[in-house]
């Protein structure tokens, strides 16, 4: 791995420390001796992005009464933040192919994890319900 991207990952890293955690999420850092591991843990979480980011969607699916939009709603904007997630991490790392090196796929799993990040982080924060099959209690995370 060239020392621009470890330098970029370790910044990284030590930027999402100071936040608090939305999921379990490894340290890479203490693995950066290792590809192998390192690349690992960035599969591992990412892997951990997307349970934390579909636990949640499930969650608010499972609602009965919706504070605003509708279960249908919310089901088509995750579509479309689906489409959206690709589309920005390949035009700010442009399109996986085959040939691509090792630095370019930790590169590419760490935008989808920032992205997978914001996500969770903006369904947090929408109002939902709370209560019985036809009252709405919005509270706000």
């Amino acid at each position: 791995m060239s020392g621009r991207w470890v330098l970029v990952f370790t910044a990284l890293l030590a930027s999402a420390a100071g936040a608090a955690p939305l999921y379990p999420k490894q340290d890479c850092s203490a693995v950066l001796a290792s590809a192998s591991a390192f690349h690992q843990c960035y599969a591992d979480n990412l892997a951990a992005a997307n349970r934390a980011l579909n636990d949640l969607y499930a969650q608010l699916m499972s609602q009965k009464v919706f504070y605003v939009g509708s279960r249908e709603g919310l089901r088509d904007v995750e579509r479309a933040w689906i489409v959206y997630k690709d589309k920005e991490c390949d035009y700010e790392y442009g399109a996986p192919s085959a040939n691509r090196s090792e630095d370019y796929w930790l590169a590419h799993a760490d935008c989808e994890i920032r992205v997978t990040d914001q996500r969770i982080r903006e369904l947090q924060d929408r109002p939902s319900c709370q209560g019985g099959d036809s009252v709405c209690t919005p509270h706000m995370r």
